[in-house]
């Protein structure tokens, strides 16, 4: 049977993946690759092009097509966008055009505020991979303090957006449940895999700090961050804090030690022995959770950090940020308590990683399935 033949379009770069939503779409596109599709990649570009941006992704997919990003018009709500305030109907036609030369027998369109993209497509497999619910969410921010940023809209617009899809994805089954209590057509959770570091790298047994933070500078993040800096001083407990989140130069009174925007994240679990993410709120599937495991790093971390991950642990699912603070206390004293988290956290990415790996055969399979018919 031919192999199937995938379009992947986005309006983030998947290289480098130093950000979240870039870490994903790169790791599905080795996905799709490791299952024998050919994979090709439309980027519509958003955050810009870089000479060594286009080299690594012409590079990394089959073919590599980008469109410049034009001017945002103005919101068709007053209180939000609307769900194709940020996708032309010229992105539309190109996309079209490019699925039409490449006979793709899917299109995999990353955000919902995106999904345009899609009416543009007859005859193949329209597959949506949503990265996050966006109805109502400036709703959600602001009842927690926080001005909504990036792209929101209302439930009734994300559910037009759903619409257009055959298949719509979520990135961790609570989610997808959501998605399919709004949308008839099939959804499936899948979630984000990494390369087990632990088991293809060496990285230093005994780092020199005991633990860190990496991150970037979203809105979640800086609050997230600024809650665990209360908790933590007075507590003589020394950690790390890295990524663009310093950029925003945060006020941190426990005094981190800052190292910068590191050129690869490897540099940050080389020197870090316990990784932390005191998230509070948000939604979809922490990708910095995910990563910090997939580097055999001991992890722990608040009930949100480790949302949509199939946990045993009850540091991996701490109800506050004040627990947080004493469970890293008791973790810096005890042996024992470091080497029973490292081996839950190994374990947990193993079987998180199994469950993920059976969630891109579904997709692979669904994706190839009309050529397959086709042939038969």
């Amino acid at each position: 049977m031919p192999a199937p033949r995938i379009l992947v379009v986005s309006p983030i770069p998947s290289h480098p993946a130093d950000q979240g939503n870039s870490a994903r779409i790169q790791a599905f596109g080795h996905q799709l690759k490791q299952r024998g599709t050919v994979a090709d990649f439309f980027y519509y570009g958003m955050e810009g092009l870089t000479a060594d941006q286009r080299t690594a992704m012409s590079g990394f997919w089959n073919r590599f097509h980008f469109m410049p990003s034009g001017a945002l018009a103005r919101p068709r709500f007053a209180d939000c966008w609307g769900i194709d305030d940020w996708c032309p109907a010229e992105l539309v036609e190109a996309v079209r055009k490019v699925w039409q030369e490449g006979r793709h027998d899917a299109v995999i369109v990353n955000y919902v505020w995106m999904s345009r993209v899609l009416t543009g497509i007859d005859g193949a497999v329209r597959i949506l991979d949503t990265h996050d619910l966006f109805g109502d969410r400036h709703l959600v921010s602001r009842q927690t303090g926080l001005e909504p940023r990036w792209f929101f809209t209302t439930k009734a617009e994300e559910d037009r957006g759903f619409a257009r899809a055959d298949i719509v994805i979520g990135i961790q089954n609570e989610e997808s449940a959501q998605i399919a209590g709004r949308f008839a057509g099939e959804v499936l959770t899948v979630g984000h895999a990494m390369t087990p570091h632990f088991l293809t790298e060496e990285l230093p047994a005994e780092p020199p700090l005991m633990f860190g933070y990496l991150g970037s500078a979203n809105p979640w993040n800086i609050r997230s961050i600024a809650a665990m800096d209360r908790q933590l001083v007075g507590l003589d407990l020394e950690w790390a804090l890295a990524g663009t989140i310093l950029r925003r130069n945060p006020v941190l009174l426990s005094n981190p030690v800052r190292l910068g925007v590191l050129p690869t994240v490897d540099q940050f679990y080389q020197q870090v022995r316990c990784v932390l993410n005191p998230m509070l709120g948000g939604t979809g599937l922490k990708i910095k959770t995910v990563e910090a495991l997939a580097y055999g790093r001991a992890t722990l971390g608040t009930r949100d950090a480790f949302v949509g991950l199939p946990v045993r642990h009850a540091a991996h699912g701490l109800e506050t940020v004040e627990e947080m603070a004493l469970l890293m206390r008791e973790y810096r004293r005890s042996l024992a308590l470091r080497q029973e988290l490292l081996d839950a956290s190994l374990e947990l990415y193993l079987n998180y990683l199994a469950q993920v790996g059976d969630d891109y055969d579904r997709l692979v399979h669904r994706a190839g399935l009309p050529r397959a018919l086709r042939a038969a």
